[in-house]
């Protein structure tokens, strides 16, 4: 049977296709601006007003709510720009670990067109054009409810077409829009990225659930080889011993990769990190370990448990799994270095705590996963990750959605909602301008800065 990704593509030119079609189709309803086409509507009106006049007070009590969310979205975007900016310049080695530019569309398969698919799952055309579907439905639905709850008239709801990429939009009328209360356009604006947000959290549920429900634990996960610090003086005449370099120090045997060689000759460094001479390096050893001999492993305890009741100098069967199958690894233990007597197996993980906000939100929000287990699904494996990664880019693509509609660009909602919060705070219409005219001005130079330091990482 074809892999799911030729599925995948016949059914983005088929989508393709039909884009195509349904544009000289509805020709007579579509306008052009620039590269993209707009096909308007009245359809989703009368859903819309039903909502904002059936659900009038509860709207109300959100107002306040909706707009500190997106004061706070707005805060967090624009301090993850500075962060970034940040990043690129103290830290131009990011670029080749993370090749991607800072500034990329999010297309089908970008990870695996910038070399980040161990960082992302696949991100095939069918996540991604049913993840926008809900994104953009949610959103523009959200804007249209509050648009009527504050009786301001809507002119049509539609579609945009860039390609075969599909957005979704409900239009005002804009004088009679900003005509409305500051408060008011505001909580218009803001009620998209908050729809987004609700959404994210709502799929992040979905996906714990999920997760919880159709995953157990099978396997313990490594990160490393077991590490030591010897002196750099200590590395003479290393012996080649395929991708590793053997060094003697102390009456014990270390491994080094090649390239560390090259990388500390012309530095003032004193001392090195590298590899114990240990079974598991030896072995290229990689994860998850799922059973030695007769026992299953399921954590990292599990593996803990079962050699402390082993010697060094015992023979071991090792299994790993691929992916795809089990694999069998035949293993002497060693002695522990530190530990006369104890089984050795050479194995271990970087203990670091989450510093920072960003590693704090990730690490709470993540938290009923543990990284050093491998979780294998209960039924169908392919369709059950299948699934999975579908849920976790909907919440994704909702969160960076919300994030990024709140960046205060004359495009995005962020736009006019900074201009009318500086109004508002400084009850001056000119100050708002003029904020809103500046901080532009400094996003797209941060923009700029941002592709200029990573193309001189890159190139």
């Amino acid at each position: 049977m074809a892999e799911f990704w030729v599925y995948d593509i016949v059914f983005l030119v088929a989508f393709t296709i039909f884009v195509f079609w349904f544009l000289r189709k509805e020709k007579k309803n579509i306008s052009r601006e620039g590269i993209i086409f707009l096909y308007r509507t009245k359809l989703g009106i009368g859903a819309i007003n039903y909502v904002g006049k059936k659900f009038r007070k509860i709207l109300d009590k959100l107002v306040f709510p909706i707009i500190f969310l997106g004061v706070l979205l707005m805060g967090v975007m624009l301090w993850m720009l500075g962060r970034t900016l940040s990043v690129y310049i103290i830290h131009p080695e990011i670029t080749k670990i993370i090749k991607a530019p800072p500034i990329a569309p999010l297309i089908p398969y970008f990870p695996k067109i910038f070399g980040m698919s161990n960082f992302f799952p696949p991100f095939y055309f069918t996540y991604f054009i049913v993840s926008l579907a809900i994104v953009a439905i949610a959103h523009e639905f959200s804007h249209g409810v509050f648009m009527s709850r504050f009786k301001i008239k809507i002119k049509s709801t539609g579609l945009v077409f860039l390609g075969p990429i599909l957005g979704a939009f409900v239009e005002e009328e804009k004088k009679n829009f900003a005509k409305k209360k500051k408060v008011e356009q505001m909580a218009v604006l803001a009620a998209g990225v908050f729809a987004n947000a609700t959404l994210a959290l709502v799929f992040y549920g979905l996906y714990v659930l999920f997760f919880l429900s159709m995953f157990v634990p099978s396997g313990y996960v490594f990160s490393t080889y077991s590490l030591s610090t010897i002196p750099v003086t200590a590395i003479e005449n290393p012996k080649d011993v395929g991708n590793f370099l053997e060094i003697h120090y102390q009456n014990r045997s270390y491994l080094m990769d090649k390239k560390m060689l090259d990388a500390i000759k012309d530095s003032n460094f004193k001392e090195v990190v590298v590899y114990d001479d240990a079974p598991a390096i030896r072995a290229k050893l990689e994860s998850p370990i799922t059973r030695i001999d007769n026992f299953t492993i399921r954590s990292v305890s599990d593996l803990q448990s079962v050699l402390k009741k082993k010697k060094p100098g015992e023979e071991i069967l090792i299994y790993t799994f691929d992916g795809a199958r089990e694999k069998e690894h035949r293993i002497v233990l060693a002695e522990h270095p530190q530990k006369k007597g104890v089984a050795f197996l050479g194995v271990g993980n970087f203990a670091q705590k989450p510093k920072g906000i960003v590693q704090k939100f990730f690490s709470f929000f993540m938290g009923f996963k543990n990284p050093q287990t491998y979780y294998k699904p209960i039924i169908d494996g392919n369709f059950s990750i299948f699934i999975l990664n579908f849920i976790w880019w909907i919440m994704v693509i909702n969160l960076l959605v919300a994030l990024f509609n709140m960046l205060p660009l004359g495009m995005l909602d962020g736009g006019r909602f900074f201009y009318l919060l500086v109004w508002g705070v400084t009850g001056s219409e000119k100050a708002g301008e003029w904020a809103y005219k500046a901080i532009g001005y400094a996003i797209i130079v941060t923009f700029i800065l941002m592709m200029f330091y990573w193309g001189v990482g890159v190139f």
